[in-house]
């Protein structure tokens, strides 16, 4: 463990998912910053972020949810991988990669879409 430190996380990480570890990273850089700017237009307008965080959370679960079965397949590794509970976590843990994605997505609509956001032309 004397060896594990964030230079070799991040060929863990590159020899994983190959090129698509830049595109993740470019993505989750402009979510980050949708989600930020989200977050700043609800909060100057008056609005509480409880309805969008919480709509974000069952979205990011529910998603990586579905995609722990979809992992092996995207690692290029076979199906049978998941065999014990802790291939499962490592799964679901990879799996909260496109999930965080879709709750970002998620938390950015409900922001703007809920009530106290809308402008109102009377």
């Amino acid at each position: 463990m004397s060896d594990f430190n964030p230079v070799s996380l991040f060929y863990i990480l590159y020899e994983s998912f190959g090129v698509w570890l830049w595109i993740l990273l470019t993505l989750a850089v402009l979510l980050l910053a949708g989600v930020f700017a989200s977050a700043r237009k609800r909060l100057r307008v008056g609005g509480s972020l409880k309805r969008p965080f919480i709509a974000a959370f069952v979205v990011c679960g529910v998603v990586a949810a579905l995609m722990t079965f979809v992992v092996p397949y995207w690692t290029l590794a076979s199906p049978s991988a998941l065999s014990a509970g802790i291939d499962y976590l490592f799964a679901f843990l990879a799996a909260l990669i496109p999930g965080a994605i879709a709750g970002g997505i998620t938390f950015m609509f409900v922001s703007r879409m809920c009530p106290p956001c809308r402008t109102s032309t009377s």
